[in-house]
C-alpha cells in the first residue's frame, strides 16, 4: 500500500464513525445525480470510493442486480455493510486501482474526485471498469471553490486542489465522450460515456 493510500484510509478510518451525521448528501442533489447517471434497472453500478454508501439508497432502489463498493477505509466500510446488508451489495476494501471487477453499467464517484492522485491512471482504471457506452459521474454537491477551501484547511496531504470542470474533464478525452460538466455555485460535476 503506498503512502498515499495509507494516509487516507487512517483519514477516513477516523471519520467514519461520525461520517453521516458531519456530511450531508442533499436529497434534491441526489435526485439529480441519479438524472445525469441513471442506474440502469437489473445493471452492474460501482460507487468508487462509497464511504458510508451514501448512493446505496438510490442506486439499490433504482432496481440494479449488483451494486459494488469500493474505499480504501475498512471502517467506512463496515459501516457500509452494517447499514445495507442488501445481497445486491458486494465491497471491495483497497486501492481503487487494484480492483479487478469489470463490465459496470455506471459509476458512480461522489465527493471524492479530489482524493485520487494520479488522475491520468485513475481515469484508465475507470475506463477499463465500465462497458462500453457505460457512464460515469464525478459530482460534489458544492462549488469547487468550498471544497478547495475545506481540503487546504482538514485534507491537503490526501487531496489534491479541484481546476475548473473543464481543464479537469480533458484528462478523460479520448477514452469517453464527456457530455456533461457542470462548475457553480450549487455543484460540480464531470460525466461521459466510455468510447
Amino acid at each position: 500500500m503506498t503512502d498515499d493510500i495509507s494516509a487516507s484510509r487512517e483519514f477516513f478510518d477516523k471519520m467514519a464513525a461520525s461520517w453521516d451525521s458531519r456530511f450531508k448528501a442533499g436529497e434534491e442533489k441526489l435526485a439529480a445525480l441519479n438524472i445525469l447517471c441513471p442506474a440502469p434497472k437489473g445493471g452492474r453500478a460501482l460507487d468508487i470510493a462509497c464511504g458510508t454508501g451514501v448512493l446505496f439508497p438510490m442506486l439499490l432502489s433504482a432496481g440494479v442486480s449488483e451494486l459494488w463498493g469500493v474505499d480504501v477505509s475498512p471502517k467506512m466500510l463496515e459501516e457500509a455493510k452494517r447499514k445495507f446488508p442488501d445481497p445486491r451489495v458486494s465491497l471491495f476494501c483497497g486501492d481503487f486501482l487494484g480492483f479487478g471487477e469489470t463490465g459496470f453499467d455506471c459509476a458512480f464517484i461522489y465527493r471524492a474526485y479530489p482524493h485520487f492522485h494520479d488522475k491520468a491512471a485513475f481515469a484508465e482504471k475507470l475506463h477499463s471498469t465500465l462497458k462500453d457506452g457505460g457512464r460515469f459521474i464525478i459530482a460534489h454537491n458544492e462549488s469547487r471553490q468550498s471544497i478547495n477551501e475545506r481540503h487546504k484547511k482538514t485534507a491537503s496531504h490526501v487531496s489534491d486542489i479541484l481546476s475548473d470542470a473543464k481543464t479537469e474533464a480533458k484528462i478523460f478525452e479520448g477514452l469517453f465522450d464527456i457530455d456533461i460538466t457542470a462548475d457553480t455555485d450549487y455543484l460540480y460535476v464531470i460525466s461521459g460515456r466510455k468510447i
